[in-house]
């Protein structure tokens, strides 16, 4: 057997097509890996309740990193959770909606919170088949597992850097798409939650294999022995990379199993 013994993907513009589905020949090559004694999971943006489909197509068994490494969690539960309590971003969440913005929120309870209906709100819940419900009457007093602002980057950073001098050590940013930045707990990325994977495991570095595409995916890729970025990266994370991959998406993961990891 090959000594990568754990191999850890990314789900949204790595692991899933353009249009969020897995293959059959990306479902393949997970179970080939696992046949031959391999570890396999993902690390995501997502919440537990839009990445639980694709845990269950993959019949992954392991912790799943979830919300950009602030909660890890098993299929039926969530194992741990950082929280961000809402009430220092709320005139931050305020700004960025009355800019046109979308504004997503994730509680703590589960589910998602949309401060208000926008087009990026409901071509989401049409991609995922997920509803996104308006807040309650008590949205600034409770936690979240992390906050999300949708559209025109400049835009979002001009949010944020009105922002950043009272902000700043209550959060962690995460530049997880091209239109996409999220506030996280302090502290928490995909890299950290790795390591914390990697020693419940008592797997080493160098038995990792991390796959990614993005920006919210440079920790990831730099904890683990082989840091993989698929042809679709960010130029941010394939000049981190130790290979990046000549297909995109789930067929760079394939390719990148095929070259690292044995029987797949």
């Amino acid at each position: 057997m090959s000594k990568i013994r754990l191999v850890v993907s990314d789900l949204d513009g790595t692991l899933l097509t353009e249009d969020s589905k897995l293959t059959g020949e990306v479902i393949a090559a997970v179970e080939r890996f696992r046949s031959s004694g391999g570890l396999f999971t993902i690390a995501t943006g997502r919440y537990l309740g839009n990445a639980i489909r694709f845990a269950d197509e993959l019949d992954i068994d392991l912790p799943l990193i979830l919300c950009n490494g602030s909660v890890m969690a098993k299929r039926d539960r969530i194992v741990e959770a950082a929280l961000l309590p809402i009430g220092p971003f709320a005139a931050l969440l305020k700004d960025a909606d009355a800019a046109g913005l979308t504004v997503l929120m994730y509680p703590e309870s589960g589910g998602i919170r949309a401060l208000s209906r926008t087009l990026e709100v409901e071509e989401f819940e049409a991609c995922e088949n997920h509803p996104c419900l308006p807040p309650d009457d008590e949205w600034e007093r409770q936690r979240v597992q992390k906050l999300l602002l949708i559209g025109d980057m400049r835009q979002l950073m001009g949010i944020w850097n009105g922002y950043r001098p009272q902000l700043q050590d209550q959060c962690s940013i995460v530049q997880s798409g091209d239109h996409s930045l999220e506030m996280i707990p302090i502290g928490q990325n995909k890299g950290n939650a790795l390591q914390r994977l990697m020693a419940q495991l008592n797997v080493h570095p160098d038995e990792v294999m991390a796959i990614g595409n993005h920006l919210n995916d440079v920790e990831m890729i730099e904890t683990a022995g082989i840091g993989v970025a698929v042809a679709n990266s960010h130029p941010g994370l394939i000049a981190k990379a130790s290979y990046v991959c000549r297909q995109s998406y789930g067929e760079g993961v394939v390719e990148a199993m095929g070259l690292f990891c044995n029987n797949t």
